[in-house]
């Protein structure tokens, strides 16, 4: 019996396998193995929080990475993405008799697809007992970009057909799509405006950090900060006893808050997370200094389009389906677009985000 003790990457290589994925092009570090990791895990532990899933995820890569912290920021943010696309939902359920909140828990969403005018289907969703629902032909032609998983049909070739009777749901585009109507940025935060005045007076609110918008909209971790002589009305995060902390749009004067709203601020598909990084987008506009996008060249008759704050998840999903994610240094997140799909993607960041664009340098 070969009782030969494996090296570090030789580890990884075998885990990389294991995931169904081509140890050859990918190691442990890469974001298709980390997303990969996450489905498996998910499949295993959902539903629970997200801190218990990255954490599964990252205690076996301990010894294995050069630095852990590195490795555990990739996990938070590819799982953030992930929720995003699709393959996992967040969900919170409120007492009635209390009104209060449950901590949020992530849930996998059943295998499903969603096929492009092209023909290409996007595979969501986890398996909960196996590594694919797929058979073996199939699943050798996943094309692994990032999170996204894709597949492009053979010549006279029904895969939606083929996918459907694997047991996979399949979703309208329009459904999986479906994002908030083109409004002005004034108009967007007029209406949430208006649900906080509603609210009571909150004078005490634990833990809480704002967005500052006065700080850069370049960096968007600096933004983040401790109330102290602010006033307005801020984009900002809470504590809670238990789970991770709350969104809410709050109303501060000399640092002290005067009412305070919970986000979403009514019953919705999307997380507190997307209509707070979507008002951020139009306190930004309104403020005339208006969240960024960056262009490059891509290859291949093709362009890069970079994003410095986040945005909610169903631009995330507009751009997964019609592009694809790139590692790229010097921004948040990036997108390879085709020339073909570029313009109406400069127009959807221009009127739905209210983004402006920042020359390269």
């Amino acid at each position: 019996m070969d009782m030969r003790r494996l090296s570090g990457p030789e580890v990884q290589a075998q885990k990389v396998a294991e995931l169904g994925l081509d140890p050859a092009a990918l190691d442990m570090m890469s974001v298709e193995a980390i997303a990969g990791a996450l489905r498996r895990a998910a499949g295993f532990l959902c539903p629970c929080t997200a801190a218990t899933l990255v954490r599964n995820v990252v205690a076996p890569l301990r010894g294995l990475v050069n630095d852990i912290n590195e490795v555990k920021e990739q996990i938070d943010e590819t799982l953030e993405a992930m929720v995003a696309h699709g393959d996992l939902c967040e969900l919170r359920k409120c007492d009635e008799a209390t009104g209060l909140m449950s901590p949020a828990l992530l849930y996998a969403t059943p295998p499903a697809f969603v096929v492009r005018e092209s023909g290409m289907a996007l595979l969501l969703g986890i398996s909960s007992d196996q590594l694919s629902p797929l058979p073996d032909d199939l699943e050798a032609r996943i094309e692994y970009i990032a999170y996204v998983r894709k597949l492009v049909p053979l010549a006279n070739e029904d895969l939606a057909a083929d996918l459907q009777q694997l047991g996979l749901v399949e979703l309208t585009y329009d459904a999986w799509l479906h994002y908030s109507e083109d409004q002005t940025a004034a108009q967007f935060k007029s209406e949430i405006d208006r649900v906080l005045e509603a609210q009571t007076p909150s004078r005490e609110i634990p833990g809480l950090v704002i967005l500052d918008s006065t700080r850069p909209t370049r960096y968007y971790r600096g933004r983040w900060t401790e109330p102290k002589s602010h006033t307005g009305r801020f984009v900002a995060r809470r504590s809670q006893a238990y789970g991770a902390d709350l969104w809410c749009y709050v109303q501060l004067k000399d640092g002290q808050p005067e009412i305070m709203l919970d986000l979403p601020s009514k019953p919705s598909r999307w997380r507190g997370c997307d209509e707070a990084w979507h008002l951020q987008l139009a306190i930004d506009a309104i403020r005339g200094e208006p969240q960024r996008y960056r262009l490059l060249t891509g290859p291949a008759g093709s362009r890069v389009l970079q994003l410095f704050s986040p945005v909610p998840m169903w631009a995330r999903r507009r751009w997964n389906a019609i592009g694809e994610p790139v590692p790229i240094t010097g921004c948040l997140f990036a997108y390879r677009i085709s020339e073909e799909e570029f313009a109406q993607e400069v127009k959807f960041a221009r009127d739905t985000l209210w983004l402006e664009e920042v020359v390269a340098t």
